[in-house]
């Protein structure tokens, strides 16, 4: 395996051009060129394709030249934190219920501890986050879905209770089938929550027609307090509602012992970061 040739794969990637990229490795473009042919003859793959007046890669190429920066970075990462040096960017994959409750709490107590480090924080729901983490595009996810592929390494963090929400002045108690007659408001389809609620209404025979259907829980949480319906959220996102009055959690027996739990996923198969345990003590913290 050339992994001169891997990089330079990497910087046309990045580049978008032969001779870009030959500029950033400080390479004649010839002596380039010659390094990405012997590639593509060592591998049997066509790696490249002229577009416009640059080039682009191929699906093949694109697979290779990501696999050749995330070594890249595993590399330096393990080097930073051998050498006791500051470690590169921690890249944080997260939804927005996440980054709206934990993370800026767990942030700010990383920064603390690692004033120097830079961090990307990467927008997406669970499933979009385990695939950052798994292309080697995140080092670090949080999620609140259970990871399917066994080289994610999933660290527990808490466990978020599902709870039944209405307006104010709403009974105290009720059964999930009186919850699900409605109105109710639920979170929108195609989402870890709501799997996670339609089965377990389904499991009960309920199959509510719900008024609303909310892309954001905290908007979901603002119908409820503007009086649209009930609903069932994390307690995370009702809580702050709960505390100042605007909105009234409901007792339901059924709900009793559910909750999502909210994980911490890693590359297993990959050198850790050499933040993630303080991320981890930063979010556990929180």
């Amino acid at each position: 395996m050339d992994t001169r040739a891997l990089m330079a794969l990497a910087a046309v990637r990045e580049a978008g051009t032969i001779t870009g990229a030959a500029q950033r490795l400080h390479l004649s473009q010839p002596a380039l060129t010659r390094q990405l042919q012997r590639l593509a003859a060592e591998t049997g793959l066509v790696l490249l394709e002229r577009r416009g007046r640059g080039v682009a890669l191929t699906p093949a190429g694109e697979a290779m030249a990501g696999w050749a920066r995330r070594q890249t970075e595993a590399w330096e990462a393990l080097v930073a934190n051998l050498q006791g040096r500051q470690p590169p960017a921690l890249r944080i994959g997260c939804g927005a219920t996440l980054a709206l409750t934990l993370l800026p709490g767990a942030l700010v107590r990383l920064r603390a501890a690692l004033p120097d480090l830079t961090l990307r924080v990467l927008a997406g729901d669970s499933g979009v986050t385990a695939a950052r983490v798994l292309a080697g595009e995140a080092d670090a996810g949080l999620v609140t879905t259970a990871a399917a592929d066994p080289r994610l390494v999933s660290v527990p963090l808490h466990d978020d209770p599902v709870v039944a929400l209405g307006p104010p002045g709403t009974p105290e108690r009720m059964s999930l089938a009186e919850l699900a007659a409605g109105p109710l408001c639920l979170y929108v389809r195609n989402t870890g929550l709501r799997a996670f609620l339609d089965e377990l209404l389904a499991t009960a025979g309920l199959f509510p027609d719900p008024v609303a259907e909310v892309e954001s829980l905290v908007a979901l949480r603002e119908l409820v307090a503007a009086g649209l319906g009930r609903s069932l959220l994390p307690w995370s996102v009702a809580a702050p509602a709960v505390a100042a009055g605007r909105v009234a959690r409901i007792d339901v027996p059924e709900l009793h012992g559910h909750a999502r739990t909210v994980a911490l996923l890693r590359r297993g198969d990959r050198p850790e970061h050499p933040a993630f345990a303080a991320l981890r003590d930063a979010c556990l913290a929180s």
